[in-house]
């Protein structure tokens, strides 16, 4: 049980990678408050994981809403005590993965406001209104989930890509302003994860795109849910007590490999 007697909230917990936090969180002895906008899929994940006797509220929140974030951790700290380990997930992935997400010339500013909103200010809030509890705790863990594409941009997504390379410089700061009180900050550089939901069921199945993502991974499988949540697991222990202001890449080698044709045979000499 590596995460026992730490309070946890994650934020967009409700699918995907952010379920596999609570998850993995939960099974690891946390109590886990966990937030998301759609209360149908929440009260289904709450259920399903207390039928597995996890520890596991959910909490209608929007995280694009100040006042909703800062609700959630109330009811967090009523419910289980002071936040310790907070883990920032929540993203406009509807707004993104629709497709309004676009060019700068052709975004309103309206979606990219919500974008930013929800992915960037979303993290500061919660940040803002667990610290102090963190502080009067003795100390904490933040983790914030970033992308690999904050890193190395993709076409068409600027909103998010600003939002999450926001939430990169956001963590290094968090790191520097609350190390004295022992509150650490990290940030995960996630991949291309498959989380079996609609959207990333398309994609599985466009073989031209996939083609594309498979020839960048160095490993040979996708990424699933499971390998964002353990590495979260190590940033929110006490394993990882002198690791903060940190990115941990996990994209299956994604960013630090830059494709060639298999065929190539470098020089077994330098010209003259």
């Amino acid at each position: 049980m590596r995460l026992r007697g730490k309070v946890a909230l994650v934020t967009g917990g409700t699918a995907g990678i952010g379920a596999g936090i609570v998850r993995m969180f939960a099974e690891q002895g946390a109590p886990v408050a966990f937030t998301g906008r759609n209360p149908a899929r929440g009260k289904e994940l709450e259920a399903t994981l207390r039928a597995d006797d996890l520890q596991v509220t959910y909490v209608e929140a929007d995280s694009s809403v100040e006042q909703d974030v800062a609700r959630a951790v109330e009811t967090t700290v009523e419910t289980y005590g002071p936040v310790t380990a907070l883990v920032n997930s929540a993203a406009a992935t509807d707004v993104t993965a629709s497709g309004r997400d676009n060019h700068v010339d052709e975004i309103s500013t309206e979606d990219w406001d919500y974008i930013v909103r929800t992915a960037l200010n979303g993290t500061m809030w919660a940040c803002k209104y667990a610290i102090p509890h963190m502080r009067s705790a003795g100390g904490g863990s933040i983790v914030n989930i970033s992308a690999s594409s904050s890193l190395r941009s993709l076409r068409s997504r600027p909103a998010y890509q600003a939002a999450k390379g926001g939430v990169n410089v956001l963590t290094r700061q968090l790191a520097a302003d609350y190390g004295a009180d022992d509150i650490r900050a990290n940030a995960i550089i996630v991949g291309f994860i498959y989380t079996g939901e609609e959207g990333m069921r398309r994609l599985l199945a466009d073989e031209e795109y996939m083609q594309v993502i498979r020839g960048m991974l160095v490993l040979p499988r996708l990424g699933e849910p499971a390998d964002i949540a353990a590495a979260a697991v190590y940033l929110a222990s006490d394993e990882s007590k002198y690791v903060t202001g940190t990115q941990i890449t996990v994209d299956g080698g994604a960013t630090g490999f830059q494709p060639t044709v298999a065929r190539f045979t470098p020089p077994t000499s330098r010209p003259a």
